[in-house]
Parts: C-alpha cells; sequence; structure tokens
C-alpha cells in the first residue's frame, strides 16, 4: 500500500531524504526571508526506537500507551511501514541579518488488538528552534474502525489541574484535511483515495503522504505550529 514510495523518495543512510524547491519553502507572508528545507522519511526502525525511548521516559506518551493498554492495545513492534511512520524537517531561515533555524519532527506507531473492532495508534510531533529557547510538543491518539480507519477519531494529552488527561479533540488531523486540498489536488485527493486499501491508521497516514510528498510535512509542521510568531515563519500559519 505505500510501497510506491520510491515515487518520491531515495534511500540514503537508511534514511529517505529529500529537499525541498526554495519556492515551496517560503512563506507567501515572510517576504525577505530566504528559507531552505530539507525532509527526511525516517526508517521504520528508526521510528520504533524513538517511541521505544518516549514510552520510558515521556510522562505524557506513557500516558497515552496506558490508555489504550487499559483497552487491551499494546504497541505493534513487527518492523512494517504499516506499523510505523515518522519525517524529520529543518528550516534554516536569515532575516534582519540574524540565522534561525529550527527542526519539526513527527513519529507515529500503530497500536494492536485482535480482539477489539478499532485501530489504534500513538504519535508526537515537536517543532524545537535550535538554540532551544522555544519547544513546542503534541501527544496524540487515533483511533478508527479497522473496517474504515480513515474514520480518524483524535485525541490528546493534555496538562490539567489534576494531572494529565487524555481529551478527545478535532486538532492536528482535522486541520491536515483543511490543509491538504490546499497543497495540490492530488494531495486533496489522498485520503480517499487511499481510504479503501488501507489497513492500519499508520499505513494510511503514509498513504497519504506519498501522495502530497514532501508537502505533507510542512503541512504537518504547520497545523502543529499554531500560529506562533516563532514558527510560523518557517512553515506559515494554521489553526487546529
Amino acid at each position: 500500500m505505500r510501497k510506491n514510495r520510491s515515487v518520491w523518495m531515495a534511500i540514503s543512510f537508511g534514511l529517505i531524504f529529500m529537499a525541498l524547491p526554495s519556492s515551496f519553502a517560503e512563506p507567501e507572508d515572510n517576504v525577505g526571508v530566504t528559507v531552505e528545507s530539507d525532509v527526511e522519511i525516517l526508517a521504520e526502525s528508526h521510528v520504533s526506537t524513538e517511541m521505544d525511548r518516549l514510552r520510558s521516559s515521556d510522562d505524557r506518551v506513557q500516558m497515552a500507551d496506558q490508555h489504550l493498554a487499559k483497552e487491551g492495545f499494546e504497541p505493534a513492534n513487527e518492523m512494517i511501514d504499516d506499523n510505523f511512520f515518522g519525517m524529520k524537517q529543518t528550516f534554516n531561515g536569515s532575516a534582519a541579518g540574524e540565522l534561525v533555524e529550527q527542526t519539526y519532527e513527527f513519529f507515529v506507531q500503530e497500536y494492536s488488538n485482535p480482539d477489539s473492532d478499532m485501530a489504534a495508534a500513538v504519535g508526537r510531533m515537536a517543532i524545537r528552534s535550535s538554540d532551544g529557547s522555544y519547544a513546542t510538543q503534541y501527544t496524540f491518539i487515533l483511533k478508527a474502525p479497522k473496517t474504515n480507519v480513515s474514520a480518524i477519531e483524535e485525541y490528546y494529552v493534555a496538562a490539567s489541574p489534576s494531572g494529565l488527561a487524555v481529551v478527545e479533540a478535532n486538532s492536528w488531523w482535522t486541520c491536515m484535511l483543511g490543509q491538504l486540498p490546499l497543497i495540490g489536488v492530488e494531495c486533496g485527493l489522498g485520503p480517499n483515495v487511499c481510504a479503501p486499501a488501507a489497513t492500519s491508521i499508520v499505513g494510511y497516514l503514509g498513504c497519504v503522504a506519498t501522495h502530497c510528498g514532501p508537502s505533507f510535512s510542512k503541512s504537518s509542521a504547520c497545523c502543529n505550529c499554531g500560529c506562533s510568531r516563532w514558527c510560523s515563519w518557517a512553515y506559515g500559519c494554521c489553526q487546529m
């Protein structure tokens, strides 16, 4: 289902690496800002290692994992592209003589429960400035019927007065569904084209990403940026 990644990716050192044209990378409302962007689609083994690390050290990913464990789900560890998807994108900009660099990372892993009619996945997104002065993170859970993994319900791990809580949301994926048609006709059709053959949420997302090419990464980062000025210069302004 995601085997045609090779249409727009080349494998190098275990990563699939692409450079975006500068005309795409430069936000329209940031005249005078020069942006160069590279996109890496990460190998399944890299995503697996990173998700294992987050489950052992990050309280929000631990909360997401525990939430699904209570429903009988566990991480799907078979090293196939239906179980793991990840990307990384770095923007370098120069404005008013000042150099700025930000990195966007996206990891998502399928969870399995043979006794459930639902599919599930846990993901983490983050945007960080290279100097460590700014960062934003978003930890989410996706659920969908196994008979239609494109019918995604989104939840995220939020802070509350009593601690962390899993909250239903119309956030990143809802934002993405609004952004994909803006990229182009083929990208906008991706969700409908990918839905019939998809057998996992992660596989579905990977198929949509393949149809959209590297623009998927920038839109995903835009939806995570939240229109904050410190990151919107690179990714644009999208509302989750």
